[in-house]
């Protein structure tokens, strides 16, 4: 571990003394951002490797896409989920339609009973591999949009969302798991397929009335839920808050937001759910707020009957100096809120940087979660010092 430390300084000097020759964009037809370089130290549960890392970016025209160079030193193995090259983006977007292949992230359908915050990202590790990736496009027809998605473990979906007039708009969306997600503890695979309708009505000073009707269909089985409650929010200039509740009405067998932050590696069991014989009502409040962009707070919780409430939070803030922290902890649907259990799909994690000067920063990136792969609960620790030449 020294030897990696060690190695990583040297290397991070000799990229600070190179920064200068770096400093001015190439006058290209197209944009190419030399992009971001890091030399750090990578550790997951008990396997830990040396790495030096290049974050390219091009651009050109309507096209643009980016990938990671990770160069391992100093280890005999690298953990679980560190790869060479990283293929983070390829995109096109003209306005009106466009296809983008990389990770998704925080998507939401709807108002979000059958998929909200969605994302491909793993939560047990804290760097960017080619396993997390999907592709995600939308076309614009008159005054009708529609989506769709798939993903690299299988996940396919398609959405059509309808302006009917000024006051009104509609949205379908389908969602289908080719192969399933396992199931923790139970070695079961879980084949599910989501339909959803919805409807959203804005209203006088910033309020937004919505509604949504969704199933889950697994095993031959359907289970129905349906929400409904109003969204507001506010730009104060040097303030932005919104702020939505609702209620919802869930079948015994249905898991609100069943396609969630979670769903890649920690789904509701929906088996186990059917077999509580019980419906569960209940609601969901969600605050957001930004300060000039020097601190923003998430905040969500939900509660249902016959179950525990459950908490999701993620703050942000500049501090003096420059120092930029974050932190966020997410706690699963149906869970106790009242303890840690990282076993059961609770995720605690953030980073701290300190800029050095303008090209270089000190970056501790921090996570502790279950990981699917190895069954156990590892922490996942990345010390770097970043480069910046753009």
């Amino acid at each position: 571990m020294k030897k990696n430390i060690l190695g990583m300084i040297v290397v991070g000097l000799m990229l600070s003394f190179a920064a200068v020759s770096f400093a001015e964009a190439p006058t290209f037809p197209y944009t190419y951002a030399f992009g971001g370089m890091s030399a750090g130290f990578y550790k997951v549960g008990s396997q830990e490797v040396g790495t030096l890392n290049w974050h390219p970016d091009i651009r050109f025209g309507l096209f643009s896409f980016g990938f990671d160079v990770n160069v391992p030193f100093g280890g005999n193995s690298s953990p679980v989920g560190y790869q060479n090259f990283v293929l983070r983006n390829v995109e096109y977007n003209d306005g009106s339609k466009g296809i983008r292949y990389g990770v998704i992230s925080t998507m939401t359908w709807g108002s979000g009973l059958l998929m909200k915050d969605y994302t491909t990202l793993n939560p047990s590790v804290v760097m960017l591999s080619n396993d997390q990736m999907g592709v995600i496009g939308y076309i614009t027809l008159s005054d009708t949009i529609v989506k769709a998605l798939a993903t690299k473990t299988s996940l396919y979906g398609v959405r059509a969302e309808k302006r009917v007039n000024p006051l009104l708009t509609v949205g379908a969306s389908f969602l289908c798991d080719h192969d399933g997600v396992l199931i923790p503890a139970t070695g079961l695979m879980q084949k599910v397929n989501g339909l959803g309708v919805d409807a959203s009505v804005p209203l006088p000073l910033n309020f937004n009335l919505y509604a949504e009707l969704a199933q889950l269909m697994h095993d031959g089985i359907g289970s129905n839920g349906f929400t409904t409650g109003f969204s507001w929010g506010q730009d104060l200039l040097i303030a932005k808050a919104n702020f939505l509740a609702e209620y919802r009405i869930l079948d015994k067998g249905f898991a609100p937001s069943y396609f969630n932050t979670e769903y890649e590696y920690n789904p509701v069991n929906l088996t186990s759910l059917e077999a509580t014989g019980q419906a569960k009502n209940g609601y969901l409040v969600q605050l957001n707020a930004d300060a000039l962009g020097l601190a923003t707070l998430k905040a969500v919780y939900e509660q249902y009957n016959q179950s525990n409430g459950a908490f999701n939070g993620t703050l942000y803030a500049k501090l003096p100096q420059n120092i930029e922290a974050y932190g966020y902890y997410t706690q699963p649907t149906f869970v106790d809120f009242s303890s840690l259990n990282f076993e059961q799909g609770a995720i605690l994690g953030g980073w701290l940087a300190y800029p050095v000067n303008q090209f270089t920063k000190l970056v501790i990136n921090y996570k502790k979660a279950y990981n699917s792969s190895t069954a156990r609960v590892e922490e996942s620790q990345y010390y770097e010092v970043r480069f910046n030449f753009n």
